[in-house]
């Protein structure tokens, strides 16, 4: 398997560029979010900022989706171009977007709704944003992607198994390219669950190689 363009968005930016600054830049000091009420204060989160991001165009054609699929839809767009793949649109191409957790925004917000407001009254594009293959779905039709599209949720090895099916696909010759990518959301509710079982590290560092819960920090990003 050949990687052709990678894309992604991130708390420092949209691009490949912007990743390879930020590593050499080192660590930045991550946002805070307010807490969950029983918890109180602050938490550090690292957290998308989609309005600093040069793709209004873009996200014009999505503007009724949900910041899961804005996300996914840009981190997308910006592989296609790093690519440099022309007459996509002609190709068989396939999406295949793994997540851990999927709308969990969405699907919070859809049920707050139908507490406050009841069955009938509930909004349907908040619905349909948050069932799991929504936002595969803007990426195909934002992008005029026509090919097979699958989303694969699980908790771990989400975009290992989106590797694999994408190798699977190119050996059986269901298409000729495909577009893989991750993504995940951050939610208060992912905070609060977050911090209760794993602990938030509370200086804002992660640090992978220590084998502690406390050093753990949420966030949330695309990359394909």
């Amino acid at each position: 398997m050949k990687i052709a363009g990678i894309g992604m968005i991130f708390t420092q930016g949209l691009g490949i560029d912007r990743l390879e600054n930020a590593l050499q830049n080192g660590w930045q000091k991550p946002g805070e979010v307010d807490a969950h009420p029983v918890i109180g204060g602050s938490l550090p989160a690292y957290l998308v900022d989609l309005t600093a991001a040069p793709v209004k165009a873009m996200l014009k054609k999505v503007r009724r989706s949900d910041t899961l699929s804005k996300m996914s839809v840009v981190a997308a767009s910006d592989a296609i171009i790093n690519s440099g793949i022309e007459n996509l649109s002609q190709k068989k191409l396939g999406i295949i977007i793994s997540t851990a957790f999927g709308p969990h925004v969405t699907t919070f917000d859809f049920l707050d709704d139908i507490l406050d407001h009841g069955d009938a009254a509930v909004s349907p594009t908040t619905f349909s944003n948050s069932v799991h293959n929504a936002a595969a779905s803007y990426v195909a039709t934002s992008l005029n992607i026509k090919g097979p599209t699958l989303t694969i949720s699980q908790f771990q090895f989400s975009f290992q198994a989106a590797l694999q099916l994408a190798q699977a696909w190119l050996e059986q010759g269901r298409c000729v390219l495909v577009l893989a990518g991750a993504v995940d959301q951050y939610g208060d509710v992912l905070g609060y669950v977050s911090d209760h079982k794993l602990t938030t590290a509370k200086d804002g560092r992660i640090k992978p190689f220590t084998f502690n819960p406390t050093c753990q920090v949420p966030g949330e990003g695309a990359a394909f």
